[in-house]
């Protein structure tokens, strides 16, 4: 058999260009500092983007995929997520329902925008 062993991965090229974007929401780029609570103990994290939908932040903390949270934000206080993957202190996650548009956009208006790159 002559197949190359990256001969089925196009699907993961593709998915890992910036110029594609698969995600389900628009991210909004800000810079807060929040607190995941997981079995009634608090991590630190700074989130660094937010949908609707779900975040992506960064923490210190050793935390898996799976694992049932609740993520403080303004106006919803702690609220309920998944944590879907964590890769190099960053952790995605996706919130049990979604935001809706009003709290959403009443949400972003708190929230600092992110001033630099990461």
């Amino acid at each position: 058999m002559s197949s190359s062993v990256f001969a089925n991965l196009g699907h993961v090229l593709r998915s890992r260009d910036p110029a594609v974007d698969q995600r389900r929401a628009q991210r909004e780029l800000v810079d807060m500092v929040s607190h995941i609570t997981v079995h009634g103990r608090n991590h630190g994290v700074r989130i660094i983007n937010i949908s609707a939908l779900g975040l992506m932040c960064r923490s210190d903390s050793a935390l898996s995929q799976g694992q049932q949270v609740s993520i403080w934000l303004p106006i919803l206080k702690d609220y309920p997520a998944e944590i879907r993957w964590v890769e190099d202190g960053r952790i995605g996650m996706e919130f049990s329902q979604p935001i809706s548009p009003k709290i959403y956009d009443a949400m972003l208006s708190i929230i600092p925008p992110r001033q630099t790159a990461w």
